[in-house]
């Protein structure tokens, strides 16, 4: 039998995961109560023999007795195998992913976020997990399976994730009239208007990743293979000259935009009615306003015209040029697998891309929850049925999104014409494409 792990995590281990997670500050969260639920034996054939590199990301000393058991676990399950843990930190990840890739030594299986998957994935580095791993595809959620998609092949499988959701001032809706939070972004731009005009507080703020509502409004940002820009629509048009309109009617500052103002402060000095991120941040507004904190609650996420979710997991890959490459390939699917996921979303206060996941004790438990945070983390893993990843399925997907963000800005502060920056922004996309 599997030996049931410890499930215990303390404030400094979830802004460390999500440090690692996104290279931004992150929430600090409490204890989360182990699940009573036994992992799952796995019978072995015996057959997997080989030694595997597992790099992983910031992860330790955090999070090492649970990755220590993990990889007992796998060991006694295939004893032909030997698994050499490294952690390596966030800041020198860049460094050593670009330097070994080039080197054609890479660690047998990995820990990336996307943008390194699509890297490194689209330099053929990463073994095809579309052909290796088929068997656990249905596991997951199909949209978040395609998160390592690169050129038309899938090149990791998602771990552990987060998504959108919710946390407002029932205080300040009902002083404008209203009961319940808006569920949709074009319900959110109605409610703010009447809530800046009724209590001089804004509603909908738009935040430093709006590239992110192209692709939740129906807008792609680049075509299909990845060749060229797709978002210089009509639809795109119409979304910035509203949201020119919306900033010159004084419904949301640029400082937030701009990265010069967080998001949680504005928040919590009540001068949001809600704020639209991921559950794991809601805390920061305890940290800064306990009062606020208290009289917030919990919605689902906002949707737009797309009825999609974006998620961004971090991934777990395996080195094509691997010398163990069939024990490497078996251990990424263990380490990602239902019960693996749904323990390490306990232990770490995050969410699981598994189908498996929003039924398990742990979520339906958080469900019930008044606390801000722990019910918004339900709604979270909730819609992750309809969440999908929305970067761009390029390497050059920092350089395409700092284009729109320059040519957007120049909507707002210098008055350019919409259509025009959306046809500047789409010619140096166009050669950002050409050149990668």
């Amino acid at each position: 039998m599997i030996k049931k792990r410890k499930l215990l995590v303390t404030m400094a281990s979830a802004a460390a995961l999500f440090l690692a997670a996104c290279g931004a500050e992150a929430d600090t969260t409490e204890d989360n109560a182990a699940s009573n639920e036994e992992v799952e034996t796995v019978e072995t054939d015996g057959e997997l023999t080989g030694d595997i590199e597992f790099m992983t990301i910031a992860l330790l000393p955090t999070f090492e007795e649970y990755f220590n058991d993990m990889i007992a676990d796998f060991e006694e399950l295939h004893p032909g195998v030997n698994v050499t843990l490294r952690d390596v930190p966030f800041d020198q990840v860049e460094q050593v992913i670009l330097t070994s890739a080039s080197g054609g030594n890479l660690p047998d299986v990995m820990n990336l976020n996307t943008e390194f998957v699509k890297t490194i994935g689209g330099k053929g580095a990463l073994a095809n997990m579309d052909e290796l791993a088929a068997d656990v595809k249905d596991n997951f959620y199909a949209g978040l399976w395609e998160t390592g998609s690169v050129n038309g092949n899938v090149y990791a499988l998602p771990w552990y994730t987060s998504n959108g959701g919710l946390i407002y001032n029932p205080e300040i809706l009902e002083k404008a009239g209203f009961s319940e939070p808006p569920k949709t972004y074009e319900e959110a731009w109605e409610m703010s208007k009447v809530i800046y005009e009724k209590t001089g507080v804004y509603g909908e703020v738009i935040l430093p990743d709006f590239w992110l509502l192209f692709p939740k409004n129906g807008v792609q940002i680049v075509n299909e293979d990845g060749t060229a820009a797709a978002f210089n629509t009509p639809e795109a048009v119409e979304l910035w000259t509203n949201y020119k309109q919306y900033y010159d009617d004084g419904l949301f500052p640029v400082d937030v935009l701009m990265n010069q103002l967080p998001m949680a402060e504005l928040y919590a000095q009540e001068k949001a009615a809600w704020w639209a991120t991921g559950p794991s941040l809601f805390r920061q507004v305890r940290d800064l306003s306990p009062e606020v904190y208290e009289k917030s609650k919990a919605a689902s996420p906002l949707e737009g015209l797309a009825g999609k979710q974006h998620a961004n997991p971090m991934n777990i890959a395996v080195s094509k040029n691997s010398e163990s490459l069939d024990a490497a390939v078996e251990f990424a699917k263990f380490v990602t697998n239902d019960d693996n996921q749904i323990e390490f979303a306990q232990l770490a206060n995050v969410l699981p891309p598994v189908k498996a996941g929003v039924n398990a004790d742990y979520f339906q438990t958080l469900a019930a929850s008044e606390d801000p945070t722990e019910l918004g983390t339900y709604y979270s893993q909730e819609a992750l049925e309809n969440a999908e990843n929305m970067t761009p399925p390029i390497d050059s997907v920092s350089a395409v999104n700092k284009v729109i963000g320059t040519q957007f800005q120049r909507v707002l502060l210098e008055g350019l014409d919409p259509a025009k920056a959306l046809e500047d922004a789409e010619i140096e996309v166009n050669n950002i494409l050409m050149d990668q």
